[in-house]
């Protein structure tokens, strides 16, 4: 009866690992895409990626392209958080999978050494 009782609140447990894994990854891929559309549209992160040098023509020139700069360094700092985030959340679908299938097979092994005990040779 107790083993029963801590193998359901493994099993859910492990579903909870699971969801929780699958909403991790989910959110993580879905802002590092909307991190990367709005890289696209920064103007230190074109010019970062042209690799060009940029000719300044005035004070306030400079300061906009230095805030731009400042915006993306930040946007690929959380973009990277993202990726370790979305690797969090697959590790954790992993491991509630692989700790599911495992609880399964134990379930089976106990079922069939069950059912044989319980026969009486022919």
């Amino acid at each position: 009866m107790r083993h029963e009782f801590y193998t359901g609140i493994l099993d859910r447990l492990l579903f909870t690992a699971i969801i929780g894994g699958l909403l991790l990854a989910g959110y993580a891929a879905l802002r590092y895409v909307d991190l990367a559309n709005r890289l696209s549209g920064n103007m230190a992160a074109q010019i970062h990626e042209s690799g060009d040098e940029v000719k300044l023509e005035s004070k306030g020139q400079a300061q906009g392209l230095m805030a731009s700069d400042i915006e993306r360094r930040r946007l690929v700092a959380e973009q990277f958080n993202m990726m370790v985030v979305g690797g969090v959340g697959l590790a954790l679908l992993g491991l509630g999978w692989l700790g599911a299938d495992v609880l399964r097979g134990r379930r089976k092994k106990a079922e069939t050494a069950g059912s044989n005990s319980g026969t009486a040779p022919p």
